[in-house]
C-alpha cells in the first residue's frame, strides 16, 4: 500500500508592525465613532386626563446671532495614515513595499484631513437666540436656525413648545 504524504503551507503572518498599526486603527475608529452625551426627557401624564395646551403672549425683545465653529480633531488624519499605511504595506516587496507604504500613509492622511474639514463645517453655522419678554413677567429664549422675519419688538404666541408671530 502505497500513502502519500503532503504538506500544508503555514498561514502567512502579519509583520507584527502591521499587527499593531492594524490594531492602533481599529481603536482610533471606535473612538471617533463615539458620540456626544445626550439628555432625554420623558413626561408622563395620568391616562384620561385632558391637558389644554397653554397659550403664552409676549414681545420678542432681543435678537442675538451667535456664530458656531467647530474645529478639526485631526483625528481622521492620523486614522486615514494608519489605515492606508497599513493597505500600502501589504503591497509589494522590499523598496517597493515601503514606497507603497508611504503612499498610502500619505493618501489616507490626505483623505483623512479632508473628511475632518468636511464634517466641522457641517457642523459650523449661525444661530438667532430670541429673548421674548412674556405678558407673565417671565422672560425665556429660544434659539432659531433661521428667523424667518421675526424682528425684536415683534408680538408673539407661544403655544405648544412653538413660536410663532401673534
Amino acid at each position: 500500500m502505497f500513502m502519500r504524504h503532503t504538506t500544508t503551507p503555514a498561514p502567512r503572518k502579519l509583520p507584527r508592525s502591521a499587527g499593531l498599526a492594524l490594531g492602533a486603527a481599529a481603536v482610533l475608529m471606535l473612538a471617533a465613532c463615539a458620540g456626544p452625551v445626550t439628555r432625554t426627557t420623558h413626561v408622563y401624564e395620568a391616562p384620561g386626563v385632558a391637558v389644554a395646551p397653554a397659550v403664552r403672549y409676549g414681545t420678542v425683545q432681543r435678537i442675538e446671532v451667535i456664530e458656531t465653529t467647530q474645529q478639526t480633531g485631526g483625528g481622521g488624519t492620523v486614522l486615514g495614515a494608519l489605515v492606508g499605511g497599513v493597505v500600502g504595506n501589504q503591497v509589494g516587496h522590499g523598496s517597493g513595499r515601503a514606497a507603497a507604504t508611504a503612499l498610502g500613509a500619505f493618501g489616507g492622511a490626505v483623505l483623512g484631513n479632508k473628511a475632518d474639514h468636511d464634517q466641522a463645517a457641517a457642523n459650523s453655522g449661525t444661530v438667532y437666540r430670541v429673548t421674548v419678554q412674556f405678558d407673565d413677567g417671565h422672560a425665556r429664549r429660544f434659539d432659531y436656525g433661521a428667523l424667518n422675519g421675526l424682528q425684536a419688538g415683534d408680538r408673539v404666541r407661544l403655544q405648544g413648545g412653538q413660536l410663532d408671530r401673534a
